[in-house]
Formats: C-alpha cells, structure tokens, sequence
C-alpha cells in the first residue's frame, strides 16, 4: 500500500502548554499518537482542508493563526509506503464541542509539551518542534 499526495496537520493548543493529538484507527497512521487533519480535497485549498479535517475529526471549529511550515514526509512505516506533502498550521478553537470521528479516530487527548506519548506519527514530531520555536521565539 503506498500513501502520497497533499495533507494537512494542525496544531491545537491548550493552556497550559498543551495540544491534542489523536490516535488513529486508520492506515497509514494507525496506532499512532497524530496532529489532527489529513488529505487535501480536488478543488481544496490547505487552508480549507484543515478546517474541514479539523472539525470532522474532533468536533471544533477553529481558525488559523499562522502556518508553522511545509513538509516533505517520505518511508516505510508498517509495511506502508508513504510520500506525501503535509502543510502544518497553529490554529485556534473558536468553537463546537469536542466530539470524536468514530471510524478513523480511536482517541483524542490532550498531551503536556513536555510529555508527548509515542509513538508519534511520522514527521509529527519535527512539526512540534517547529511550533515550539515559533512559539517562543523573542
């Protein structure tokens, strides 16, 4: 099985010094701790995309604060060929109440920066850290 193409992520944070993360039910990522989003549509912006993803995942409604980067993610993880281009973004709840996507979401958490579960999914990680400079960057 091989995934490719362009995807999504978001980075939801919590005070204080939290985000929510998902774990997946679904492959490539099952099993795995994940930022919330995922495939961009035909016809679909990145910034569409992650609103849509991030709504029909966890239930809120958000907006965007700023894009923290582009990413190439590119391996073999459980069997799965993977090589795809996710855009990660920092965004905001502005509403709705959390509520789970049964069919491709096990769980949804909220993880201390400090203390993030593993596994992580993939690149995961790197955009983390990525958010972490950004956030505290003078």
């Amino acid at each position: 099985m091989k995934f490719t193409g362009r995807t999504t992520t978001a980075i939801i944070p919590f005070a204080p010094n939290k985000i929510l993360l998902i774990k997946r039910r679904t492959v490539p990522f099952k099993g795995f701790w994940a930022l919330p989003g995922g495939r961009v549509d035909p016809g679909e912006t990145v910034e569409q995309a992650i609103l849509r993803e991030v709504k029909e995942e966890t239930g809120f409604d958000v907006e965007i604060v700023k894009k923290i980067g582009d990413y190439h993610e590119q391996g073999i993880q459980g069997g799965i060929e993977y090589d795809y281009y996710p855009t990660c973004f920092l965004v905001n709840v502005v509403g709705g109440e959390i509520k789970k996507q049964d069919s491709e979401i096990e769980e949804i958490q909220l993880f201390s920066l400090s203390d993030l579960p593993q596994p992580l999914a993939f690149e995961h990680s790197q955009m983390i850290k990525d958010y972490l400079l950004l956030a505290y960057e003078t």
